[in-house]
């Protein structure tokens, strides 16, 4: 049976940006025009929905969202609440007394040092005060990670140890190992020891983060950074038609790896980006090339102003990260590319321009994922000469902003995510969270695109670098379709599309800025089914 969506429907389409009514059927859209017109379209006996206030928008989507990660948070410790290392301490302690079967006790990612009192991480042996006998490993924003003493001797990690190519592990005065480590060559070899999720446990975690995603607006993500095993998840939720979170998943290039494991591994896939349905599908090979601002290690051009020899970590050697971007070049596949500092977006575009020379690359949607402390002029131009998207993340400017204005100061900060500049030098952009590093509501990310504010402020920070309500409502729907391989299936609100469709309670593109953040999500439809009110 056919249905009618009636209400104030923002359509992205150019070619009819607003309308009145939607007729959908079997999950795709039938007619998008006035009432009249839909009723006409979808016969008679069709259900209506209608919405009285606010918009319907084009379902949105997060380009750069770790849905199973996100949802996996609830089986561990939870230190986003932590402001101050006793807190952790408590965190771990009450965990492990309610858990005694757990074997790791391992931490979500989504907590931060800027949050804590003391300002640092926390050290072993602090977390040997409250559990000493059962490993711990504390992981944090994938750049960082803290392991107790024992977690830290099961992985071989000792005062010989050297600091791996890509990575950093911290010490204390005498030398040992103080339990940081910096970014993945130094972590991974705890994160390997530590038992993953049962695969029930996961398949729950996922079905319960969709529901939450659904209620906050979404429709659709895309997974950057996914390991084989976690496409056995997303694929056994799909089969048995469990996945309402259309899904793009990106495959982990792993740096950690010897190189020529990593370019057989991505020429035996047998497949490339695109592949798959509406539903779930392959996106671009992700790889690491820096690590973070507010770790102190993405890769800068000038020393960090607060650390005079510090200019960050090139977590990918050049040779290794041009190796594997040809190879994905030949083979025909996508590119994401972890850029956070100038330096790092340098070299990822001086390989993109060789490659292209090569391999031309505009056709394969290659991607900046970040890119947001300070891209240059000469940057954006080769990005739009090359066809480079941005994967960009407003709520991390929202986030992390007072860190990195207190590291920074405010006239570098006001420049960084510079959403503008790129928009202007046309290239496209499409946003995201980066959940759960920072949160996953698209409707902080479309007010922070536009307000430019940051958190505990109600100064902007940057106002010159804002962008307009229909260029941040294009973010999370037709330009978000593109980045994911799906602009001939959603985003747009037209005749023959899938029927994904997000109600707000506000107009985003004509209200005020101020009014998007606590703005409701009234209803959310995939393939014209509610998976959220109505």
């Amino acid at each position: 049976m056919a249905s009618i969506v009636r209400g104030n429907i923002v359509t992205m389409d150019p070619e009819q940006p607003r309308a009145e009514a939607m007729a959908v059927r079997e999950g795709r859209i039938l007619a998008v025009g006035t009432l009249a017109e839909a009723r006409q379209a979808a016969g008679p006996g069709a259900r209506e929905l209608g919405f009285g206030r606010g918009a319907i928008v084009p379902g949105l989507i997060d380009t750069h969202n770790h849905m199973h990660w996100t949802g996996i948070q609830a089986c561990l410790v939870d230190l986003g609440p932590a402001r101050c290392i006793l807190d952790i301490q408590r965190a771990i302690k009450d965990y492990a007394d309610a858990n005694p079967q757990v074997a790791w006790i391992a931490s979500g990612t989504g907590w931060h040092v800027a949050n804590l009192a003391e300002q640092r991480y926390p050290t072993r042996q602090e977390i040997d005060a409250v559990c000493p006998d059962r490993p711990v490993y504390l992981p944090r924003v994938g750049h960082a990670a803290v392991a107790n003493s024992l977690a830290l001797r099961l992985a071989g990690i000792d005062a010989s140890t050297p600091d791996p190519v890509g990575g950093k592990i911290e010490r204390d005065a005498h030398g040992q190992p103080n339990g940081v480590l910096m970014e993945p060559p130094a972590f991974e070899p705890v994160a390997r020891l530590v038992p993953p999720p049962t695969v029930a446990q996961q398949l729950q975690a996922l079905r319960d983060v969709q529901r939450a995603y659904h209620a906050a607006g979404l429709t659709g993500i895309m997974d950057p950074g996914v390991p084989p095993e976690l496409m056995s998840i997303y694929q056994q939720l799909w089969t048995r038609g469990e996945l309402s979170m259309r899904s793009v998943l990106m495959p982990l290039a792993d740096a950690s790896r010897p190189l020529q494991d990593t370019l057989d591994h991505i020429a035996g896939m047998g497949v490339h980006s695109g592949f798959g349905d509406a539903t779930l599908k392959i996106g671009g090979i992700k790889m690491f090339l820096d690590g973070g601002a507010s770790l102190g290690t993405a890769l800068m051009r000038e020393p960090y102003p607060d650390e005079r020899c510090n200019c960050g970590i090139q977590v990918t050697p050049t040779e290794s990260f041009r190796a594997i971007a040809r190879q994905c070049a030949r083979l025909g596949w996508s590119l994401g590319v972890h850029v956070v500092g100038g330096r790092a977006i340098d070299i990822a575009l001086e390989v993109f321009a060789e490659i292209d020379r090569e391999f031309p690359i505009r056709d394969l949607r290659w991607c900046l994922i970040h890119a947001y402390l300070w891209p240059d002029d000469r940057n954006i131009r080769e990005a739009a000469r090359m066809g480079v998207d941005v994967a960009t993340q407003c709520s991390m400017q929202y986030t992390f902003g007072p860190l990195l204005v207190k590291r920074f100061g405010v006239a570098m900060m006001a420049t960084a995510t510079p959403v503008r500049s790129w928009l202007d030098g046309g290239v496209r952009v499409g946003g995201g969270s980066d959940s759960p590093i920072t949160p996953y509501a698209p409707l902080l990310g479309l007010w922070q695109a536009r307000t430019r504010r940051i958190a505990g402020t109600d100064e902007p920070i940057g106002r010159l670098q804002a962008v307009s309500g229909e260029e941040a409502l294009a973010m999370y729907t037709r330009d978000a379709a593109y980045l994911c391989f799906s602009e001939r299936e959603r985003g747009v609100l037209r005749p023959g599309l899938l029927a994904d469709w997000t109600a707000l309670a506000v107009d985003p593109v004509a209200c005020d800025a101020e009014e998007l953040r606590d703005a409701g999500v009234l209803a959310t439809a995939v393939g014209g089914e509610l998976v959220h009110g109505g």
